[in-house]
Parts: C-alpha cells; structure tokens; sequence
C-alpha cells in the first residue's frame, strides 16, 4: 500500500511539473472587453516572448528551449518540428509592457513555418 501511494506522489509531482513547463512568469494584459475564451487544446506549442526592461525583449522561450532574440530562424525550426509531430495550435505569451514590433516579428518567425498553424494570443483571463 505504501507503494502504490509513494508512486502516485511521484506521478502527481511529475505531472505538475510538466504543465507548468510552458508557463514563464509574467504580467499578461488584461483585455477590457474580452471575447475570447478559454483554450482546452493541450496538443500545442506555447511561445513566450521574455520580457527585460522598458518593453524590450530578453529571451524567447519555447517548452524548455531559450532562444536568443536575434536567433528567429531557431524559433522556426522548433515551432516546425512541433508542428510535424501533430500540434495544431501556437499559443503566443508577452508581457503588457513588450512593445507590439517585437510580437510582430515572432508572429512572422512563426509564418514562415509554412503551414498555416492557429496562432492564439495569451491574455489574463481573470478581471480585476
């Protein structure tokens, strides 16, 4: 009996640190009037823009991967393989304060893919 519950510990902590390995901590914006709702696909690629200072960007992080900035042509690659093994959808991540040329240019790393993968944008779902 101690077995089974030392294996199911070992499972549920193992577990949870696999769903939040795609999260990186940040402020997500807040819409006023949000429409969108909640997404239930767990098949997906989750793409977080890292935020530094003065709306700049640090890093890129994709599941356990960081990507420098300047290495866009690696956020394709790994955005392509995800999707060749099956994800359907790109959920993309930025800080309110990251500036909108920055989300541009990976909504554009992620166009070159190929394919036509749908792109969800990440917001904070709770109101204040």
């Amino acid at each position: 009996m101690i077995d089974v519950i030392f294996l199911l510990i070992v499972f549920f902590v193992g577990v949870s640190q696999i769903v939040d390995g795609d999260a990186v901590s940040m402020d997500l914006p807040t819409p006023e009037y949000a429409v969108a709702s909640i997404a239930e696909n767990q098949n997906r690629v989750v793409v977080n823009i890292v935020p530094s200072k003065d709306g700049l960007v640090d890093s890129i992080v994709v599941g356990r991967h960081e990507i420098a900035w300047e290495a866009m042509d690696e956020l394709t690659a790994i955005v392509a393989t995800r999707l060749q093994g099956g994800t359907k959808e790109v959920h993309l991540r930025a800080d309110r304060a990251t500036k909108y040329i920055y989300i541009h240019q990976v909504i554009e790393a992620i166009r070159e893919v190929g394919t036509t993968p749908r792109l969800q944008l990440v917001i904070n779902g709770n109101q204040p």
